[in-house]
């Protein structure tokens, strides 16, 4: 996969995450990877920018491919995207 298709998979999966309630932060995280976190209901992606945009998908797809996009909106793109 090109890095422009991996930009474009990538910020359309955080604009999908934003749209169903998950806070994105993209952070300078020193290579740590970031993830899904929780902090009571409230669920926060953190989004390293010290990786590569293909490492930051990689990284974004593993924290979203376990939550259960079915009942949103978007759960036949994301099942697409999260695929890759």
């Amino acid at each position: 996969m090109s890095t422009a298709t991996s930009l474009d998979t990538l910020e359309r999966m955080l604009a999908i995450a934003e749209y169903e309630g998950i806070d994105v932060r993209t952070e300078w995280l020193a290579g740590v990877r970031g993830g899904l976190v929780r902090i009571g209901q409230k669920a926060i992606l953190f989004v390293d920018q010290a990786l590569s945009v293909p490492e930051q998908l990689e990284s974004v797809r593993a924290a979203l491919k376990p939550l259960d996009w079915s009942e949103t909106s978007f759960a036949g793109e994301m099942q697409d995207l999260l695929a890759g």
